[in-house]
């Protein structure tokens, strides 16, 4: 059965390899240390009486650490391979530790009440405001909103995008009620007689396109055809429509200096007539309201429709690749994508309140998820667990623990060394 699951970082699995190595290279040693010691204060003790504390000393010691290089092998392996009974203890219970894991991830860390703890810890509203406005995230998105633009794009047909639109504009434009609306924005902008900035503007807008010159010596040539009983001579006629052109626009003057100052002129009441008058026709007189519905059939119809939609997508098309072909480090009055992204980024950073709401929206949703799929992870991770092959179960457990566990054989060497040394004394003291 072969490995499944994450694989290891090689740099980092090799940097724990060699660790183990040399704890176990440390451990060994002083096993092999303390049998030198014994050996030579057992040859040599006949002649020096003292050295039977060394001896007891380094025997325990020699004991200490073969009983806990056993007990550390056992967890692995069968020591020299022996089958003896609870030894390959990992190996022999990997279903149920893969069991007992996945049940203490999800009561110890997936608890409600852990995770909305580690929400309020992580705080993700602040995190994600701080991470949209670093450069190089803003970058980020601005490419993958490019990437699945283009692509969208591209998957497009234009002649399904182009039906699409006049299918919607149509369909648009019959369920719309076009003289009721209207009707409604007049009544709309004659609340507090809003609408009579409309005259204003007609009429300001009326008195400077008659000053163009342009189209006052075409009023002047009109007035002077219309005068055969002015002979032309001397350009007389000219002179006269000139002169009448001029009465007119001081007398338009005067009217517009007075339809200014004046609330309650009588151009101003008329207009108020009319506008309440039109707006009564589009919202009730069937004959009027039917002309309109018959325009904008038309205007559905009108074969010209389609060449106006085909340039709007076609224009929105190239728009939206004109965007996102830009770079964020693009100078220029445009408003890029990447402004836009880099100003909603910064607007976002500077409201606390929206960062709160977003951690509230967590919070509130957490719960739920983790009830809901609590178990389903837990079962996850022993299933993933299970799947391992036991030397690389193994082979993992050594390298994340097996150098502590190689210092438990150095501490029994030396405990034991100690525990002997104890005993041999007090066996003295007591004979």
């Amino acid at each position: 059965m072969t490995a499944t699951g994450p694989t290891p970082r090689r740099s980092n699995d090799t940097f724990k390899r060699a660790r183990l190595r040399a704890a176990r290279l440390a451990a060994f040693a002083l096993l092999a240390g303390a049998g030198v010691i014994y050996t030579a204060a057992r040859y040599f003790r006949p002649g020096h009486p003292w050295l039977g504390f060394v001896a007891a000393f380094s025997g325990a010691a020699m004991i200490g650490a073969l009983a806990d290089w056993f007990a550390v092998v056992a967890l692995f392996r069968h020591p020299f391979g022996v089958r003896l009974p609870h030894t390959a203890i990992i190996a022999a219970n990997k279903g149920r530790i893969a069991d007992s894991l996945g049940d203490f991830i999800q009561s110890r860390f997936l608890s409600t009440d852990k995770i909305l703890e580690g929400i309020h810890t992580f705080r993700p509203g602040r995190r994600i405001a701080k991470w949209c406005l670093r450069e190089e995230n803003i970058e980020r998105i601005q490419s993958y909103l490019g990437h699945i633009t283009r692509r969208l794009l591209a998957k497009v047909d234009p002649r399904q995008a182009r039906a699409f639109l006049k299918d919607a504009l149509a369909s648009g434009l019959e369920s719309l009620d076009t003289g009721l609306l209207a009707g409604r924005i007049l009544d709309t902008l004659a609340e507090d007689r809003r609408h009579q900035w409309l005259l204003d503007e007609a009429l300001t807008q009326l008195y400077q396109f008659l000053q163009h010159d342009d189209v006052r010596q075409e009023l002047v040539f009109a007035i002077a055809r219309h005068m055969d009983f002015v002979p032309s001579t001397l350009n007389l006629d000219e002179r006269v429509g000139r002169a009448i052109l001029q009465r007119l626009y001081d007398a338009l003057q005067t009217v517009l200096q007075g339809v200014r100052e004046d609330h309650d002129h009588v151009l101003r009441r008329r207009f108020d007539e009319a506008v309440t008058d039109i707006s009564d026709k589009l919202k009730h007189d069937a004959h009027f309201r039917a002309r309109i519905r018959a325009m904008q059939t038309e205007l559905i119809q009108n074969p010209e429709m389609e060449v106006a939609i085909a340039a709007l997508w076609d224009g929105l098309q190239g728009w939206l690749l004109g965007q996102i072909e830009e770079r964020p480090g693009q100078t220029g009055p445009a408003r890029t994508l990447a402004v836009v992204i880099r100003e909603l980024a910064a607007s976002f950073a500077d409201r606390p309140p929206l960062h709160a709401w977003i951690e509230a929206q967590i919070a509130s949703y957490a719960p739920a998820l983790v009830e809901r799929y609590r178990r389903t992870l837990g079962l996850f991770i022993a299933a993933q667990v299970k799947s391992w092959d036991d030397a690389f179960l193994i082979d993992q457990i050594e390298l994340n623990i097996g150098r502590d566990l190689q210092f438990i054989r150095i501490n029994g060497t030396l405990v034991g060394g100690i525990v002997g040394l104890i005993l041999y004394t007090l066996t003295r003291l007591a004979s």
